[in-house]
């Protein structure tokens, strides 16, 4: 089974209630009309997981819906957890060195101003 990402753009005006009936239809086609001169609208993203082959019959119910102008699906890669924390734990390392040089002393500081201004 391969991951993927399905985004949709449902007409704008439906009210709160008809997006979320569209939401439940789309999520029951995981088992368009042209776009007209509309200016808004707001994207729905949802991952799902479903063997390649039903993608075409999946594609097939997205285009009955009447009140979706376009939708994109994209397979997606899975990210490994594991590399993130490696990342995170060399990241912390870095930050650690950089932290441990010796501070200065706010009296040495003054006195290097000094000499610089007396030049």
């Amino acid at each position: 089974m391969k991951l993927y990402e399905l985004t949709y753009l449902p007409l704008p005006g439906i009210s709160e209630d008809e997006q979320k009936t569209l939401s439940e239809r789309v999520i029951s086609a995981l088992e368009t009309t042209p776009v007209s001169n509309h200016s808004n609208g707001f994207l729905t993203t949802m991952d799902f997981n479903v063997e390649p082959e039903k993608i075409k019959e999946i594609e097939e119910r997205l285009k009955q819906e009447k009140q979706i102008q376009r939708y994109l699906i994209l397979q997606k890669k899975l990210v490994r957890f594991k590399a993130r924390v490696l990342r995170r734990a060399e990241f912390s390392k870095k930050i650690e060195k950089e932290t441990s040089k010796p501070k200065i002393e706010l009296k040495e500081i003054e006195k290097k101003l000094d000499e610089i201004l007396k030049d």
